[in-house]
């Protein structure tokens, strides 16, 4: 069987896609829409392109409560619905604390009051379709979320062209099997655990896999104190790990991961236990 590979680089990292049964032609053209709209997402939600809507609201929802448009608005709903049902391990206003280790690590002492007092999803507030923040200095990033979104969206696209099998992995961290393999009845997915020689596998039929964690290529950019702060310490979880989910919603498997895995091992496996949807590996050292 023919199978077209290609990739496209957005979002700061690859996306690759495995498209049994497609020539050439038909692959060319679901790239060029992929692209298009993984471009207009990275335009809404980039927290690196300073005339995004989110730089914009990061600039401006202190002073003035700022007007959301509806797909924007549907985002927040949702941003603020996943925080109550992650128990709030799940916080899009972390932005100003990890950029504050990023620049000074995390042994430089006690976190500034203005950047710990800055960050809870308590201080933003939906007032219809407006935005606003409840103190100054809040900064969010939707992080994980936006790449769950843009795969939920991009999912969309195959589909209306009438595509039954493939691979979807953006980054190596957020994987979509749809159908099945062309031949087996999944696509079987693993995840490398640091220290040691077994992965975790995974079988994905119409269902994504999300994996966050402390990984090697995460400690080579952020180092040992990791990338992922626990909202109710505001600090980094720190040492080896990693955390899969997977679920039919790529934004559900993104955010779950991200919580579960700055909630730790225990917690982790209580919040899970509440969604017999969601599947869960857990490793921490």
């Amino acid at each position: 069987m023919k199978t077209a590979y290609r990739q496209i680089r957005s979002m700061g990292t690859t996306m690759d896609l495995v498209l049994p049964g497609k020539g050439d032609a038909p692959a060319d053209l679901l790239v060029e829409e992929i692209t298009s709209e993984l471009d207009r997402i990275e335009q809404r939600l980039s927290v690196y392109r300073p005339d995004s809507d989110i730089s914009v609201i990061n600039r401006a929802a202190f002073r003035h409560p700022v007007p959301l448009d509806p797909e924007m608005h549907l985002i927040f709903t949702e941003l603020v619905a996943y925080h109550r049902e992650t128990r709030g391990f799940f916080d899009v206003t972390l932005k100003a604390v990890l950029d504050h280790y990023l620049e000074h690590g995390t042994e430089a002492g006690i976190l500034p009051e203005r950047i710990a007092g800055s960050a809870g999803m308590e201080h933003l507030v939906l007032e219809g379709d407006r935005i606003r923040f409840l103190k100054e200095g809040m900064q969010i990033d939707l992080g994980g979320y936006g790449k769950g979104y843009a795969m939920r969206n991009i999912l969309k696209i195959i589909s209306g062209r009438g595509v039954e099998k493939a691979l979807v992995s953006f980054g190596g961290s957020l994987v979509y099997g749809l159908g099945s393999h062309p031949y087996g009845d999944c696509w079987k997915v693993s995840v490398p655990l640091p220290g040691t020689t077994e992965p975790l596998v995974f079988d994905l039929k119409n269902e994504t896999l999300s994996t966050s964690g402390n990984s090697l290529n995460n400690q080579k950019k952020f180092g040992n104190s990791g990338h992922i702060v626990n909202p109710e310490t505001l600090h980094t979880r720190r040492g080896k790990g990693v955390v899969s989910v997977t679920a039919g919603d790529p934004v559900r498997a993104e955010v779950f991961s991200t919580a579960l895995f700055s909630a730790g091992n225990q917690r982790a496996m209580e919040i899970a236990g509440q969604f017999p949807d969601l599947k869960v590996g857990c490793f921490f050292m």
